[in-house]
């Protein structure tokens, strides 16, 4: 009896040891877990963070950028009164007619120079920064509790600002016998007219469909009006690629379906018949692809008010040459298809507003074309003759925000307008206007997107 009892508990020996390794690997397995967990955890709540700081970054870049466009146009407000008290002082032809016999002409305005702040000021968080400081004195003590200064925050942003008055507008839905309408065509046409764009017009889509130069035009302007039949294109094309004088009536009404482009395929629809609002409506148009965004979207504009003129205050070399080309008379000179002619033009630009930070007038732009040996027509450069198509002051900017915090970075895309009536009704538009008068600048915010 001792001999089997003692080999019994002989049997027994080590059990105790197994069920404490086995409960301690599993109190470090559950240890392990619950310290990813909260690794995770942590994780996630510092990205969280730093989202809802970079996106708040980004709204401060918007927000200053808005400032920053604010205070320029109280300075093309206070500069235009400073020129008006000069204008309407003395007689002078009017550009492209001298040498003619022409009767002189009452000059416009004298020419205006303003600094365009918004283009020379880096807009970022190094201003703020800059102006306003940041963080407690280095000598301060641990924990003390002052309050940081308004620049000390954990995080950058940084902001673009583009003048939408200087793209193309691609809303042909100025009036039809206004000198605006006619520009918009004729500059939507130089856009897109370069034989290097052959390709994007020469290949069908989906539905085996190609859509040419003129058809596309045919299309922006359909899918804005407010009929639904097609337009026509009342345009000449002389000789060479890139020239087309369309009539002072650019669009008669057809005798077609304006949906007929949208009525093929799988995804029919139809025509807005409405403003465009946004670049990415231009999606929806028939021939607008891709690649077509890829190449002039950059350069395309829809957020305007009807008829708005196009600022010549830009230094891009394409644009200059397109500009000479809307004032040339008549288009196609010899001068314009110079290589050089584009260099030339911005040198002289360049030296007149000192590498962009001074603004030019339409005339002054229009008088150094004629000096580089072009010949143009002035008619619709100022606002006295109803049907004025250039410009030098912008109301609509766009800008891309970015704002930064540890690894993330959030963006926003937004267009702001200082037009007081753009987009609002009668009753709107009489309080920002009362706003305005009171010397306050306020933007309306007509796109938002963030990302």
């Amino acid at each position: 009896m001792r001999a089997r009892n003692a080999a019994g508990r002989g049997g027994e020996r080590g059990a105790a040891l197994l069920v404490v390794i086995v409960s301690v690997a599993i109190l470090t397995a559950l240890a392990a877990d619950l310290a990813y967990e909260s690794r995770v955890s942590l994780e996630i709540a510092a990205g969280a963070r730093d989202e809802l700081r970079a996106t708040y970054l980004a709204k401060s870049g918007v927000a200053l950028s808005r400032m920053v466009l604010g205070f320029q146009q109280q300075i093309d407000d206070a500069a235009f009164a400073a020129c008006g008290l000069a204008s309407g002082i003395g007689q002078a032809r009017a550009p492209g007619q001298r040498g003619r016999g022409a009767a002189p002409a009452q000059q416009p305005a004298p020419p205006c120079p303003r600094p365009q702040i918004w283009s020379a000021v880096p807009v970022g968080s190094a201003l703020v920064q800059s102006l306003f400081g940041g963080g407690a004195p280095a000598e301060a003590p641990p924990g003390d509790t002052a309050r940081a200064a308004f620049g000390d925050f954990d995080g950058t942003f940084e902001a673009k600002i583009e003048d939408e008055g200087r793209k193309v507008n691609a809303q042909l839905d100025a009036r039809e016998i206004s000198g605006p309408a006619r520009m918009q065509v004729q500059g939507l046409y130089q856009l897109v007219c370069d034989p290097r764009w052959d390709p994007l017009f020469e290949r069908e889509d989906a539905n085996g469909t190609r859509t040419s130069r003129q058809d596309l035009i045919v299309h922006l302007r359909d899918w804005i009006d407010d009929d639904k039949v097609s337009s026509s294109l009342v345009a000449s094309f002389p000789g060479t690629a890139c020239l087309m004088e369309p009539a002072d009536r650019p669009f008669e009404p057809g005798f077609g379906d304006e949906n007929f482009p949208y009525d093929k395929g799988e995804d029919r629809y139809r025509a807005k018949n409405a403003r465009l609002d946004s670049i990415e409506e231009l999606f929806l148009v028939a021939g607008v692809s891709d690649a077509f965004i890829s190449a002039f979207g950059d350069r395309l504009t829809v957020y305007l008010p009807v008829e708005a003129p196009r600022n010549v205050n830009t230094l891009d070399r394409r644009d200059l040459v397109e500009l000479a080309g809307l004032l040339a008379d008549p288009p196609g000179q010899p001068a314009l298809l110079d290589p050089e002619f584009g260099a030339k033009l911005q040198q002289a630009i360049s030296d007149q507003t000192l590498g962009g930070l001074m603004t030019i007038t339409p005339q002054q732009l229009a008088g150094t074309v004629e000096a580089l040996g072009v010949r143009i027509d002035a008619a619709g450069l100022s606002p006295a003759s109803g049907n004025q198509f250039l410009t030098d002051r912008s109301y609509v900017f766009r800008i891309h925000a970015t704002g930064s915090a540890g690894a993330v970075a959030k963006r926003i895309d937004a267009v702001v307008s200082f037009d007081p009536t753009q987009n609002r009704d009668a009753q709107a538009q009489v309080q920002q206007l009362q706003a305005t008068a009171t010397g306050v600048k306020p933007s309306r915010i007509l796109r938002w997107r963030e990302e």
